[in-house]
C-alpha cells in the first residue's frame, strides 16, 4: 500500500520529502491531505493512511475526522516515559485510558509537559480542559478522567463538577485510616467528603487540624461551615468531624451540630 501511494506520488510530480513530517510530528497536514486525495479521488485502497500510520508512527485523519488504525501507544519520547512511570497498581483499563489520552494530546500537537501539575498541585486548570475536551469532543472514555486522577494523584472534576469521593493525598489517606471504628458509614463518607473537598481547594488537614486539647479550632470551623454552605457539604459533616475528632465546632449561628455531652479535657 505505502508503495502504491508513492507511485501515486510520483504520479502527481510529488516527492515523499515534501510531505514527510517534522521530527515529532505526528499530523502533518500536506501529507493527511494527500493522504485522503489518493484514496477519495485516485481510488488507492483504504487502508493506505492506516499502513502510513502504522509504518510512521503518525496520527493522520480521513476526511470525517477519524484516524484508520490510529496508534493506542504514544510516540513521543517525553510521553513514553510518562507511561513508562505510571503507578503499578493501575488497571489494563486506566493504562490503556492514559495512553489514548496522550496519543490524543499528540493528535492534538500538545504536550503531557505542557499541561502536567505542579508540585502539591491537585487540580490543574489546563489539564482539567483538555481532558474533558478530550472526552466531551473527542470521543475518549469517561474513565480517562478517573485514570488520570488515580495515576498522578489530582483531583480533576467533570463539566458537571462531580468531586471524587475518597480522598488521594496520602496525608489524607492517613486521617481516614485512623478515624475510630465506632463511626457510622454515614459519618465515615461524610469526613471522606469533606477532605476530598479540602484536596479541591488546594488545602490539608494538617493546616487545619485542632492543636492538642484545642477543641474549637477557628481556621476548621470556617472551613466546615464554608464548605456546607457554599459548596454543597452534607449538614452533617460537621457532626462527623466533632465526633471523630471530639471537638465542638460550631454552625454558622453559633450552634454545634451534635456537640458532644462529655468533657474531653482531663485537667
Amino acid at each position: 500500500m505505502i508503495s502504491r501511494f508513492l507511485c501515486h506520488l510520483e504520479q502527481q510530480s510529488l516527492s515523499w520529502s515534501a510531505l514527510a513530517p517534522a521530527a515529532d510530528e505526528v499530523r502533518p497536514a500536506a501529507l493527511e491531505a494527500a493522504v485522503n486525495m489518493a484514496i477519495t479521488q485516485y481510488r488507492l485502497d483504504g487502508g493506505t493512511r492506516g499502513a502510513i500510520n502504522l509504518a510512521f508512527n503518525l496520527v493522520l485523519l480521513g476526511p470525517f475526522g477519524r484516524a484508520h488504525r490510529v496508534k493506542l501507544t504514544p510516540v513521543r519520547p517525553e510521553h513514553q516515559a510518562v507511561m513508562a512511570q505510571l503507578p503499578l497498581t493501575l488497571s489494563s483499563q486506566q493504562h490503556s485510558a492514559i495512553s489514548r489520552f496522550l496519543c490524543h494530546l499528540e493528535q492534538q500537537s500538545l504536550n503531557w509537559s505542557a499541561l502536567a501539575p505542579a508540585a502539591g498541585e491537585l487540580r490543574p486548570a489546563a489539564l482539567e480542559a483538555a481532558v474533558n475536551t478530550a472526552i466531551t469532543q473527542h470521543g475518549l472514555n469517561g474513565s480517562t478522567r478517573g485514570a488520570i486522577n488515580l495515576a498522578f494523584n489530582l483531583v480533576l472534576l467533570g463539566p458537571s463538577g462531580v468531586v471524587r469521593l475518597i480522598p488521594v493525598r496520602p496525608e489524607h489517606q492517613a486521617v481516614m485510616a485512623q478515624l475510630p471504628t465506632t463511626l457510622t458509614r454515614q459519618q465515615h463518607s461524610y469526613i471522606s467528603r469533606f477532605l476530598c473537598h479540602l484536596e479541591q481547594q488546594s488545602l490539608n488537614w494538617s493546616a487545619l487540624a485542632p492543636a492538642a486539647d484545642e477543641v474549637r479550632p477557628a481556621a476548621l470551623e470556617a472551613a466546615v461551615n464554608t464548605a456546607i454552605t457554599q459548596h454543597g457539604l452534607g449538614g452533617g459533616t460537621r457532626g462527623a468531624i466533632n465526633l471523630a475528632f471530639n471537638l465542638v465546632l460550631l454552625g454558622p449561628f453559633g450552634r454545634a451540630h451534635r456537640v458532644k455531652l462529655t468533657p474531653v479535657r482531663f485537667d
